[in-house]
């Protein structure tokens, strides 16, 4: 079954956990200043990165240009 990015996307913020956002975000050092300021996280952890790739595994390559951007 072909799932688009914006699917994609939409599943990966359903999985958003604030706490651990903030933990990735101290950690990556996020802050104004900091070497990745401006980056952002959802908290997600590798295993549900995993989850995410496994359902997605037969996305068109023309897809993933979006993702990597998003």
């Amino acid at each position: 079954m072909m799932i688009t990015a914006k699917e994609i996307i939409n599943y990966m913020e359903s999985m958003h956990n604030e706490e651990q956002r903030q933990v990735l975000m101290r950690f990556f050092k996020t802050g104004p200043g900091e070497y990745g300021e401006g980056d952002e996280f959802l908290g997600l952890k590798v295993p549900q990165t995993r989850e995410v790739v496994k359902a997605a595994k037969d996305t068109p390559l023309s897809e993933i240009p979006e993702l990597l951007m998003s």
